[in-house]
């Protein structure tokens, strides 16, 4: 990675997790980002991928990085439905792929299924826009982003993989009614009277060294436990909630995740399955990148 966060020319992507069903996914915005970058200008139309310099990852837990596809046998054995002998329809399409003397191809049809359009963008990020995506397997991308990579469009697309121990840290929270809540406050006190001391006061934009120690305290002294609970007490009996932002610590970095559930998704989701099951067995995140630096998360999977 250099002042794009990419090791190489060619990301080793984690469909896989794309296969699982996902804890989170912003139907709205994976439908609005699917239109603005994937679909074709008709609905009759359809797009071809060459999976030619497409590269993923064989296990999302072993580590290992898959070579070049050079056949669609890889992604056929995760996704059936891309392979040419087993074509599964759509709400308004379908996708397969099919062999040529250029090399194996996917075809993307028009599809309203926010999920199956998840992956679709990633298949086509890939394929046709490998300098806007990310597979973060560590906190080292973080070190390498400049402001032109973040502000650069279409926005960069962004696999994100917290490990289990990670300090997941609700921010604030928009309720049913409206009103939104600081859920962060409560959660300095309540931590403060568990380990009896205060975190440093809150610096200036202009002082990243004293903010990254202001972050520390958090993931030294982080509860999941007490975060989940001041999350669920804060949002009480004003859910389903709009949306919820987190603050997760990387090394010496910190990036804001952006959850717009739109009030389809229960308190539990957001309290006990992101934070107190997220900390213990990690979670996978796929997101697109802004400024902060932040995501507004697509979809989060469980490990």
């Amino acid at each position: 990675m250099s002042a794009h966060p990419r090791p190489d020319a060619e990301p080793a992507l984690p469909f896989s997790w794309l296969a699982d069903a996902p804890l989170f996914i912003d139907r709205d915005q994976v439908s609005a980002f699917y239109d603005a970058v994937v679909m074709p200008e008709h609905e009759t139309g359809k797009i071809t991928l060459s999976t030619r310099d497409i590269r993923v990852s064989r296990s999302s837990t072993s580590g290992k990085l898959g070579a070049r596809i050079g056949t669609r046998d890889l992604l056929a054995s995760i996704f059936p439905f891309l392979d040419a002998h087993v074509a599964l329809e759509g709400t308004h399409g379908r996708e397969k792929s099919t062999q040529a003397e250029q090399g194996d191809l996917i075809e993307l049809h028009p599809i309203r299924n926010p999920h199956r359009q998840l992956l679709q963008l990633a298949l086509h990020y890939a394929a046709h826009l490998p300098d806007r995506v990310t597979f973060a397997q560590d906190e080292s991308w973080l070190d390498d982003l400049d402001r032109t990579y973040i502000s650069d469009s279409p926005r960069a697309l962004v696999f994100v993989d917290l490990p289990a121990g990670q300090a997941i840290i609700p921010l604030a929270a928009e309720l049913a009614t409206g009103r939104v809540i600081a859920i962060f406050d409560d959660l300095v006190a309540e931590i403060s009277r568990t380990v009896r001391t205060l975190p440093p006061h809150y610096p200036g934009t202009e002082e990243p060294a004293t903010r990254r120690e202001y972050w520390r305290w958090f993931s030294d002294n982080y509860s999941a436990i007490a975060a989940m609970n001041v999350l669920e007490r804060g949002i009480g009996d004003g859910g389903p909630a709009q949306w919820v932002d987190y603050r997760v610590h990387l090394n010496d970095r910190s990036l804001q995740l952006s959850l717009r559930g739109r009030r389809n998704f229960e308190t539990g989701i957001y309290a006990y399955s992101m934070i107190r099951r997220g900390n213990q067995h990690g979670l996978r995140i796929v997101g697109t990148l802004k400024s902060g630096p932040g995501l507004n998360v697509l979809a989060v999977f469980e490990k």
